[in-house]
């Protein structure tokens, strides 16, 4: 059972998040602050850390930094509101491995945590590549099964941790970026379902994609993952799908703090702020990502 830390100042919320994550099976513990957060994360490790940005004492966007400098391998979520939207970026440029609007975490808290903790297992489990790798290259290609897609970041993340690239704070925020352009890739690009969907019914969103991954002509597309690691060291990874495309200047910038609270914009969010470089091509149905050590 997954422990989260939930650091909330607000008794009635912190209540609330409690009562939704212990109906999902997992372990909770609250506390009211960010210096009260990190004496918990030093008596006992959690698996995540779910915070508010406004608190007494230390703020988010504080204990994002603080946990990134003292325990950099515990993903930490930003529960953001309205008129914060700058610090939520600020918070992902800091370390922070995603966030909720604060509006929508009943409908997306169990979902966004399941996500991020599917990352950081698949971290611990894949370790299967050689240490004094100079040059690694692989590519995958996937059919529209969104259950593969951790295996691929966890194979990214092991070729990162054999061949010493990155700290253990990055491997988890490339995964998380890794993870959301898969999924882009398979549930918008081949599959065509609009992220417009997120919005609504979450079990209806996972029916449609069961659905139509067994439907021509999604059935026959796929999602095509290369992966190059160099000793340089840089990282670079290339998500190619088999839709109809998409013209990439359509989209919102999602690095505006106007456009944060828009479900469209989320994994693009993530992706640019881990990644240093992104491209696409002509017909939007390849996002490549590069990252170099800083």
């Amino acid at each position: 059972m997954a422990l989260v830390l939930v650091v909330e100042d607000s008794p009635i919320q912190a209540k609330h998040v409690e009562f939704i994550l212990r109906a999902a099976e997992y372990e909770v513990e609250v506390v009211p602050h960010g210096l009260a957060a990190l004496e918990s994360i030093r008596l006992r490790r959690p698996d995540i850390v779910l915070t508010d940005m406004h608190m007494p004492e230390m703020n988010g966007l504080e204990l994002v930094q603080a946990i990134r400098a003292d325990f950099p391998t515990v993903p930490v979520i930003m529960n953001t509101e309205r008129g914060s939207e700058e610090l939520a970026v600020q918070s992902l440029r800091s370390g922070a491995s995603g966030y909720i609007p604060k509006r929508n975490l009943a409908r997306d808290v169990v979902a966004i945590l399941d996500e991020v903790l599917s990352v950081t297992t698949s971290q611990h489990k894949l370790t299967q590549f050689l240490t004094r790798m100079t040059v690694a290259e692989y590519q995958f290609t996937l059919e529209n099964n969104p259950d593969l897609i951790s295996q691929v970041v966890g194979q990214v993340e092991a070729i990162l941790q054999k061949m010493e690239l990155f700290d253990a704070s990055e491997h988890l925020r490339i995964g998380v970026a890794v993870h959301e352009a898969a999924i882009n890739a398979m549930v918008h690009g081949n599959l065509e379902i609009s992220s417009d969907l997120k919005t609504g019914d979450w079990d209806a969103y996972h029916a449609l994609i069961a659905a139509r991954s067994k439907q021509e002509p999604y059935s026959r597309r796929r999602v095509h993952v290369t992966v190059r690691a160099t000793r340089e060291p840089s990282l670079e990874v290339r998500v190619l799908d088999e839709g109809n495309g998409y013209d990439p200047r359509s989209l919102p910038d999602p690095c505006d703090p106007a456009n944060i609270d828009r479900s469209c914009g989320r994994g693009l969010l993530l992706i640019r702020t881990f990644f240093d470089e992104v491209r696409h091509n002509a017909k939007g149905t390849e996002i490549s990502m590069t990252k170099r050590h800083k």
